[in-house]
């Protein structure tokens, strides 16, 4: 039973560590996708921004200007979340190496 108990001890930590782990990466794919559909909508209005049957040209370029804007921003994001991503990823490894040296004695 004790055993059983220490094992709980360990693991709790470690699942809540790769639960927040993996929720940072889905975190990355979202702002990805995000990232993605921005550029399809700033395309897409500059192309009716540029068609000849188009009656309101300005109101698609001004929507295209505002897509690039917030592609911009998510870039930003983007780097910051890759950032929090790695010192994650950095301290997590550190935790488990601790974690496998108190295993061992």
């Amino acid at each position: 039973m004790t055993n059983l108990f220490k094992i709980a001890i360990i693991a709790a930590p470690l699942a809540g560590l790769i639960f927040y782990y993996v929720v940072m990466q889905q975190s990355k794919l979202d702002t990805e996708i995000e990232k993605e559909s921005l550029k399809f909508e700033q395309h897409w209005n500059e192309f009716k921004a540029e068609s000849p049957f188009t009656q309101d040209r300005q109101k698609y370029q001004s929507r295209a200007e505002q897509a690039e804007q917030k592609q911009k921003e998510l870039e930003q994001k983007k780097k910051e979340k890759e950032q929090k991503i790695e010192k994650f990823t950095s301290d997590f490894e550190k935790a488990l190496d601790e974690v496998d040296k108190q295993q061992g004695k």
